[in-house]
């Protein structure tokens, strides 16, 4: 990630934003159709649509969602910094003989984990709560229990964003100081996501871990079409950019789950499941989606030569059907499989948690800062 960020950094200098047909500001020797290569970057601060996901840790009461003196303690991801820095690359090349060109761009959003810990001596209470598949009542595993049970639970969150594109684009039109271009080409996006459930405690003498981890990948395969216009008056331009990108979303869930005690003497037990992973819903699970992809985009310029500019713009990218990993946890568990309580016997009853995906949009904006050159 360190990589990624100096390495955006460095090439933020190298800038965003000016089309190479469009007439210069500083008048040049040769004519505005002559073969032009392009390179710009930028530094992007983004900031991302946080998932949901049902309540994960309770504390105080019993620690049973309802009961009396019970709080939710984790219900959602706001722990989980929603500001993202990252970097936006774009190469151009212009050919002399048309009026088409050809770019290609990648852009990523840093790794963005963060978590959020607790933990008892027994008291208060500390538990990880779950719906009782049978009765349909509130029910939870303990971490810290007076008398019982010492420990600890952490939540941890991560998602991230990356991209590539490559366009062939052609001037529409172009009088002194506006241009309009068109685009059209392939895009790949692809968004991870997870949520991880860590309970650690100490129960008459065993060490007893208990993990469940959620995670969900969404690739984007694509065409798009576009439309870019710019205006320029003096040394100021104005870039303002559309795209829309339709095609096939791949959405892979990957649900864990396990359980370990180690007792007192040694023996080290490992099982399967641990509250919200089971074995119902444990695995990869894949399926694909028809989903469309628009962005718009706006920068102001300044031009520092004939060969840089600096720019500072807005984004905004839309995906209208993804998995969100805390949005695939089934809260409902049924009690004869959880592994701390009934090993790994075969179980009567409902087949609880189950997995049927979830889908959502997301979207992610931000501003920008860059510098472009041309030759």
């Amino acid at each position: 990630m360190r990589t990624h960020l100096l390495a955006a950094m460095l090439f933020a200098w190298l800038g965003h934003g000016l089309a190479c047909a469009e007439q210069p500001l500083i008048v040049l020797d040769e004519p505005a159709s002559v073969p032009c290569f392009r390179a710009s970057g930028e530094y992007l601060l983004w900031w991302f649509q946080r998932g949901g996901v049902p309540p994960l840790l309770t504390g105080g009461g019993n620690g049973v969602l309802g009961a009396p003196g019970t709080q939710v303690l984790v219900d959602n991801l706001d722990f989980n910094d929603d500001a993202r820095q990252g970097g936006r690359f774009t190469l151009g090349w212009q050919f002399a003989s048309r009026n088409i060109g050809v770019e290609v761009g990648y852009f990523f959003l840093a790794d963005g984990q963060a978590e959020v810990a607790f933990a008892s001596d027994g008291e208060p209470v500390l538990g990880q709560p779950f719906i009782d598949a049978a009765t349909g009542n509130p029910n939870a595993v303990l971490v810290a229990d007076p008398g019982n049970a010492v420990g600890g639970a952490t939540v941890s969150a991560d998602t991230t964003l990356w991209g590539l594109e490559a366009n062939l684009t052609t001037g529409l039109t172009e009088s002194a100081g506006f241009r309009l271009t068109g685009l059209a080409g392939f895009r790949f996006l692809n968004l991870d996501d997870a949520v991880t459930i860590d309970d650690r405690f100490v129960t008459f003498g065993n060490r007893v871990g208990i993990q469940d981890s959620f995670r969900a990948a969404n690739r984007f395969y694509g065409g798009q079409v576009g439309l870019e216009a710019g205006l320029q008056r003096g040394a100021f331009t104005l870039d303002l950019r559309g795209k829309l990108g339709l095609g096939a979303m791949e959405q892979v869930a990957e649900i864990t789950g396990e359980t370990e005690a180690l007792a007192p003497n040694g023996t080290l037990t490992i099982l399967r499941g641990g509250v919200l992973a089971q074995r119902t819903n444990i695995g990869r699970h894949q399926r694909h989606q028809l989903a469309f992809v628009p962005e718009v985009g706006v920068h102001l310029g300044w031009q520092l030569t004939r060969a840089a500019k600096l720019s500072a713009g807005y984004s905004l990218l839309w995906l209208s059907s993804v998995a969100r990993a805390g949005e695939q946890i089934d809260p409902v568990v049924n009690e004869r499989q959880i592994p701390v309580r009934f090993g790994n016997q075969p179980f009567p009853g409902p087949l609880r948690p189950a997995f049927d995906f979830v889908g959502s949009s997301f979207w992610a904006q931000g501003v920008s800062v860059g510098l472009e050159l041309r030759y």
